[in-house]
């Protein structure tokens, strides 16, 4: 039996996106794109950049237990929306509770 995982919600990672933004430094103040925060979000329209991928795929792994292989051949590469990205991470947290 696995212990029981967090769960992948929209909300959970939207919070988690807009901390990895709000904490990078090379943003001055951490400022935040205005723009509704939802599944159908682009992350690019958020401000999220290469600098944050790789801390939100860090911030993900610690939270949900998972490992992210990122390589160019991985699905995590390819998304392009909050909602994609909240359905690829549910998609590793099942496969480690599977396993």
């Amino acid at each position: 039996m696995t212990s029981e995982a967090p769960l992948v919600t929209i909300d959970v990672l939207i919070e988690m996106l807009k901390q990895v933004i709000a904490e990078n430094a090379s943003r001055g103040c951490g400022k935040l794109a205005a723009v509704a925060w939802g599944a159908e979000t682009l992350l690019e329209d958020t401000g999220f950049n290469s600098y944050d991928f790789v801390e939100i795929i860090f911030k993900i792994e610690d939270h949900f237990n998972i490992e992210i292989d990122y390589n160019a051949n991985n699905n995590i590469n390819d998304v392009k929306t909050i909602g994609e990205l909240c359905a690829e991470v549910g998609k590793l947290v099942a496969k480690k509770q599977a396993a």
